[in-house]
C-alpha cells in the first residue's frame, strides 16, 4: 500500500468485533421475517431447507475463511477474486456485490423497516406515521451509526442482537417444552412431506438469503487487530450460531398453534403472553436496523476500496475525521431515499388494519422489500459462485476439506440460482422484477467491469495485505 493512500483506522477491532459484524446478518429479523416466508414455500419442512441450506453456506464460509488466512483488506471478495480469478474478475465481482449489498443495505432494509415501525407504533403505541416517513428514519439511523465510528457500530449491532435475541429463545423453550397441539415430530425434517405447492428449491434463495451478510466481517480486515485469526473466526462462529438459530425457529413455526399461521407475535400470545408478544415484535425491529447498519458497513467499504483503487470516483475515498467512509456512507444514504420515494410513489402509503407488525405481509408495500430480496439474493449467489471457483482455481484442491467445501458451497448457490429459472420454482408476479432487475444488473457490472480503465484494473488488490 502506497504511503500516501487513504487507510481505515488500523488495529482497533478484536474478534468479538467481527463477529457482532458477521452477525449483523440479522438472525432476528431473518428468523421472525424471512423465516415466515421460507417456512411458506418450503410447504412446512423449513427446518430441512435451513438444515440443508446451513450445509451448503458452511462450505461457502469454509472457503471465504481460507481465503481471509491469506488476504485481509476492506474489499471483502472483491480483493480474494482478485488474487484467486484475476483483476477483471475481481472488477465485476465487486461491481455485483455493492450493488447487492447496497441494495439490501438501502431500500430492502429502509422499506421492511419502515413498514414494520410503522405497523409496530400504530399498533402498541397509537403512534400513526406513514410507512415512507419510518423508512427514512431508519435510513438516518443506519446512516448516523456509520459516520460515529466502527466500533460504535459494531457495538451497537452487538446490543442490539442480544436484546432481540432473547424473547425468541424463550418462545422456542416454552413452544418445545409444550410441544405444540401435534406435539413433538421430526416430520417437517423430512423432504418428503412437502404440502401442495411448497417446494424445497422454493424456499432455496430465500433461506441463502437469510445467512447472506455471514462474510461481512472480511469487510473488516484492514481495521482488525488480527484478521487471519479473527476473521476466520468470525465467519464459521457466525454460520454455526444463526443456523442452529433458524432451525430452533423454523421447528418453533412448523409444531406451533396452526392459529398462529406463522406469526411469531401470534404465537407468543398463545404460549406466554402480550408482554412477549411485543417484545417480539420489538425485536424483529431493532433486528433489522443491526441487518442495515452491518450492511452499510460492509457497503461503505467497499466503494471506498473502489474508489481508492481507481475504479469509482475519487471523492468516495475521502475519510472523516474518525478515519471512517463517510463519504461512501453518504452515497448509501442517498440511494436509500431516493429508492424509497420511488417505492412511495409506486404502492402508496395505504397499509394495513393495524393489527399488528406482521399483518403488512399481504399488502402491496411489501412487494418492493420482496423485489430488493430478490435482486440481492441473486447477485450474492452469483459472487459466492466466483468465490468458489477461484478457490477451487488456487487453493482448494490442495486438501480434501477445502475441496469438499468449495464444491458444497459451488452445488448450493447454483441450486440457489437455478430454482430462479425453473418454471416449478420461478418467481411470479412483481417479484419477477426482482430477477430481471438482478439480470440487468449483472449486465450492468459486466459493461462496467469491461470498459474499465486498465490503469485502474492493474490496481486492483494492490491494498491488500497478503499474509505469509
Amino acid at each position: 500500500m502506497s504511503a500516501d493512500a487513504p487507510k481505515l483506522a488500523g488495529g482497533q477491532l478484536s474478534t468479538v468485533d467481527c463477529v457482532a459484524q458477521s452477525l449483523a446478518v440479522g438472525p432476528v429479523f431473518s428468523g421472525g421475517v424471512l423465516g415466515i416466508v421460507v417456512l411458506s414455500l418450503a410447504g412446512g419442512v423449513g427446518p430441512f431447507v435451513i438444515l440443508a441450506t446451513t450445509v451448503g453456506v458452511l462450505g461457502i464460509g469454509w472457503t471465504l475463511s481460507e481465503f481471509a488466512k491469506r488476504y485481509s483488506g476492506s474489499g471483502t471478495v472483491y480483493e480474494f477474486v482478485a488474487h484467486s480469478l484475476g483483476k477483471r474478475a475481481a472488477v465485476f465481482t465487486a461491481g455485483v456485490y455493492h450493488l447487492a449489498a447496497i441494495t439490501l443495505a438501502g431500500p430492502g432494509i429502509a422499506i421492511i423497516g419502515g413498514l414494520w415501525a410503522k405497523a409496530f407504533f400504530d399498533s402498541h403505541m397509537n403512534l400513526d406515521l406513514p410507512w415512507w416517513v419510518w423508512a427514512l428514519v431508519v435510513a438516518g439511523l443506519m446512516y448516523v451509526a456509520n459516520v460515529l465510528g466502527v466500533k460504535v457500530s459494531v457495538k451497537t449491532q452487538l446490543v442490539l442482537i442480544v436484546l432481540s435475541i432473547i424473547p425468541f429463545l424463550i418462545l422456542a423453550v416454552k413452544v418445545i417444552s409444550d410441544g405444540g397441539p401435534g406435539g413433538n415430530s421430526l416430520d417437517s425434517f423430512n423432504p418428503g412431506n412437502v404440502a401442495d405447492g411448497g417446494s424445497v428449491f422454493k424456499g432455496l434463495l430465500f433461506a441463502i438469503l437469510m445467512f447472506i451478510g455471514f462474510e461481512l466481517a472480511a469487510a473488516l480486515g484492514e481495521e482488525t487487530k488480527d484478521p487471519r485469526r479473527s476473521i476466520p473466526v468470525a465467519v464459521i462462529a457466525t454460520i454455526l450460531i444463526v443456523g442452529g438459530f433458524y432451525v430452533l425457529t423454523q421447528y418453533t413455526l412448523a409444531i406451533g398453534e396452526p392459529a398462529a399461521q406463522g406469526d411469531f407475535s401470534a404465537l407468543a400470545d398463545i404460549y406466554l403472553n402480550r408482554f412477549f408478544a411485543v417484545w417480539i415484535d420489538l425485536a424483529i425491529l431493532l433486528d433489522i436496523l443491526a441487518v442495515g447498519i452491518g450492511f452499510q458497513v460492509a457497503a461503505a467499504r467497499g466503494l471506498f476500496t473502489l474508489s481508492r483503487d481507481g475504479l469509482l470516483p475519487p471523492q468516495l475515498s475521502k475519510l472523516n475525521s474518525k478515519s471512517l467512509p463517510a463519504n461512501a456512507s453518504l452515497v448509501i444514504l442517498i440511494v436509500t431515499v431516493v429508492t424509497t420515494l420511488i417505492a412511495l410513489a409506486k404502492y402508496g402509503t395505504d397499509l394495513v388494519d393495524p393489527a399488528g407488525p406482521a399483518a403488512f405481509f399481504n399488502t402491496k408495500v411489501f412487494n418492493a422489500f420482496l423485489i430488493a430480496s430478490r435482486i440481492g439474493g441473486f447477485l450474492i449467489s452469483v459472487v459466492y459462485v466466483l468465490l468458489c471457483i477461484g478457490a477451487l482455481k488456487t487453493f482448494a484442491t490442495r486438501r480434501p476439506i477445502d475441496l469438499i467445501a468449495a464444491l458444497l458451497g459451488l452445488a448450493t448457490v447454483v441450486l440457489a440460482i437455478f430454482s430462479q429459472f425453473w418454471s416449478e420454482t420461478a418467481p411470479v408476479g412483481s417479484e419477477l422484477w426482482g430477477r430481471h432487475l438482478a439480470l440487468i444488473l449483472l449486465v450492468v457490472a459486466g459493461i462496467w467491469a469491461a470498459a474499465s480503465n486498465k490503469r485502474a484494473v492493474d490496481n486492483v488488490g494492490q491494498h491488500t495485505v497478503v499474509h505469509a
